[in-house]
């Protein structure tokens, strides 16, 4: 059955640039990493314009450190008191002033005109999120193994793309999208049981609301890659666990979907790849390569018995 478009003919035609409805919220969610808060509350004050908003949302940081440096760049935040990427990530939509809203993770840094970009992407007639541009910082270049890094730069229409489609690290919605979906899937991401997963989550179930995305390479941001050889395994793991998750919730919603997502993830970006790392001597490649494999299955299968209520994984209550 074919999705109705999410946004109806007429309803949202788009935003006028200048107009009160062309407005920005960043939403830059952090928890215990003052330094990297500050280097990117630094690089959005060139990147913002007047009348849009940044807002830090705390995900329950045990460092008050993180309070001050929102206090110093004079920037509004609010706090998650139970930690979660996607809780945060939620809180932000819902405390938002305007009604685009703009996700930046806090290792990362914006280009200016970051957010004029972004907000004219997502006034494109019936786009409803955007995806930016994410690069690797010039002193980093060359690093082995790039994290959430989509280096394209042709801009793209996005309806039901199985491919890389963008990282919630640089990413905006409207609003109306953001609350029709119930925002991210709270048991995704980081800090949360599964882990990772939760923008391609998002993905799937943006594209099975009838939505339409667009990548945008000109909100231009770079993501720090400051994660060591150890990180990078147990971030694969993690990624392994979230992707698991994902394909559980697909094979529910999904199943041609599902299929497809699992020969992207499992067969073209892992399995395929191996032989070729051991030809070229590219050891840390192949481990993580089998750790991220592992990772699925231990997600997989206990997403398969965890309910889903609303397109959102929910826990199942404790008797007792």
């Amino acid at each position: 059955m074919t999705a109705p478009p999410f946004f109806e003919p007429g309803a949202t035609p788009g935003v006028a640039p200048g107009s009160k409805n062309d407005l920005v919220t960043v939403v830059v969610c952090t928890r215990d990493r003052p330094v990297m808060l500050d280097r990117c509350l630094t690089s959005l004050r060139d990147a913002v314009r007047p009348g849009d908003e940044i807002l830090v949302v705390d995900s329950a940081s045990l460092d008050p450190a993180v309070a001050e440096v929102a206090a110093r760049h004079g920037v509004r935040m609010v706090r998650a008191e139970e930690p979660g990427l996607c809780r945060a990530r939620n809180v932000g939509w819902r405390a938002a002033s305007h009604d685009l809203v703009a996700y930046i993770d806090d290792d990362v840094t914006v280009t200016p005109g970051w957010a004029a970009a972004m907000a004219e992407a997502l006034g494109r007639d019936g786009t409803a999120f955007v995806t930016g541009r994410v690069g690797v910082p010039p002193d980093q270049a060359g690093a082995a193994r790039p994290v959430a890094v989509l280096d394209d730069p042709e801009p793209r229409r996005l309806a039901n793309d199985i491919g890389t489609i963008g990282h919630g690290a640089n990413f905006g919605a409207h609003r109306d999208l953001l609350a029709r979906l119930g925002g991210f899937d709270e048991l995704l991401g980081t800090g949360a049981r599964f882990r990772a997963g939760d923008d391609g989550d998002f993905f799937d179930r943006a594209f099975a609301a009838g939505a339409i995305g667009w990548y945008e390479p000109a909100a231009l941001a770079s993501h720090d890659q400051w994660r060591s050889r150890a990180d990078l395994v147990r971030l694969d793991w993690a990624y392994g666990i979230g992707a698991g998750a994902r394909l559980a919730k697909l094979a529910r919603s999904d199943r041609r979907r599902c299929r497809a997502v699992a020969v992207l993830i499992v067969w073209r970006n892992k399995l395929r790849p191996i032989p070729r790392a051991l030809r070229d001597g590219y050891q840390l490649g192949v481990v993580l390569a089998l750790v991220h494999l592992g990772g699925i299955v231990a997600g997989f299968l206990p997403a398969l018995a965890t309910p889903v209520v609303d397109g959102h994984l929910r826990a199942r209550r404790r008797r007792g």
